[in-house]
């Protein structure tokens, strides 16, 4: 047996995805033979510290540099993401094993091929699922909560519009082996996640933030769901002071925050940079005070990242 470790990673900024695909996918190839490590790239967020909780697993180590952290490097593989600047930094010193996720293609490069498994469906963890069915692997039953626990939170429960018909028939699957009723658990866990009470604004701008290149141009575009937005958008003002403190220290072009509210189905979003042009294009809506308002708007990969880099080319 090799002595060279493999690891399995999400993405910066991490997400209930972005952690539990990182450990289903690492139990995954173990359980295919070949011995995997999860891990994160910070701190888990309520949400998903919830989700640990509730199926008793511990959190992944934290990773921040690769060469730090595997000096003699290793194989890894990435979950949730593919893009070079939501990558572990450091990573090229590792060898590239392969990529399972489930947004745009971005700037991924690697010296060899390497799995890929990309499909267009709201959740990571789906396409793992369909690679333990496919593969006759038995679903450990905390396995499939953690990996229930991602569909329901990337696709809010079944209410963004990037959720597929196979992201609900794996998500029932997965409730039947984890003994879990969706909706109740569902709302739960979406609760814990809600709860923003004890966050600074700078922890609210940086929440769930993903970094986007397009036309020599990078920005950033976080969200964080609530069950009401009256309290966070009373100091609109301040979190759009906190995204030009957080645009300015990283050099980017413009920071973005998603403040989507999960009952109503809606999204303000905030911004700083000299972007209010490319946000009325985007958008065709009324900025007012660094911001726009967008119904049946939740989701930041098909109705927030395509029309702001389309409006930056």
């Amino acid at each position: 047996m090799s002595d060279v470790k493999t690891y399995v990673a999400g993405h910066k900024s991490p997400d209930t995805d972005s952690i539990c695909s990182a450990i289903s996918f690492a139990n995954f190839l173990t359980q295919m033979g070949t011995p995997a490590t999860p891990v994160c790239a910070g701190e888990a967020n309520k949400e998903t510290t919830y989700v640990l909780n509730h199926f008793g697993f511990e959190h992944p180590q934290i990773v921040k540099n690769w060469e730090e952290f595997a000096p003699e490097g290793g194989n890894l593989y990435l979950t949730d993401h593919n893009e070079s600047k939501q990558i572990i930094d450091g990573y090229k010193s590792m060898n590239m094993c392969g990529v399972v996720d489930h947004h745009r293609i971005g700037d991924f490069e690697t010296d060899g091929p390497v799995f890929m498994r990309l499909e267009p469906v709201g959740c990571s963890n789906t396409i793992i699922t369909k690679l333990y069915m496919e593969n006759n692997q038995e679903i450990p039953k905390t396995i499939a909560g953690l990996m229930l626990s991602a569909i329901i939170s990337d696709t809010v429960l079944f209410r963004s519009p990037t959720c597929t018909e196979t992201d609900k028939e794996m998500a029932h699957k997965l409730a039947e082996i984890a003994g879990v009723d969706i909706e109740s658990y569902g709302l739960d866990m979406l609760k814990a996640g809600a709860d923003i009470s004890d966050l600074t604004n700078d922890d609210i701008v940086r929440t769930d933030m993903k970094e986007f290149s397009e036309a020599g141009k990078t920005i950033s575009i976080g969200q964080i769901s609530v069950m009401d937005t009256t309290d966070v958008l009373a100091k609109q003002g301040e979190l759009v002071q906190a995204l030009e403190a957080l645009r300015s220290a990283n050099n980017y072009d413009a920071s973005y925050i998603m403040i989507t509210n999960i009952l109503d189905e809606s999204t303000t979003l905030l911004f700083s940079g000299d972007v209010e042009a490319v946000v009325t294009k985007a958008f065709e809506k009324e900025v007012k005070d660094n911001g726009v308002f967008l119904p049946n708007t939740m989701s930041r990969k098909k109705q927030i990242v395509p029309p702001i880099l389309g409006a930056m080319k």
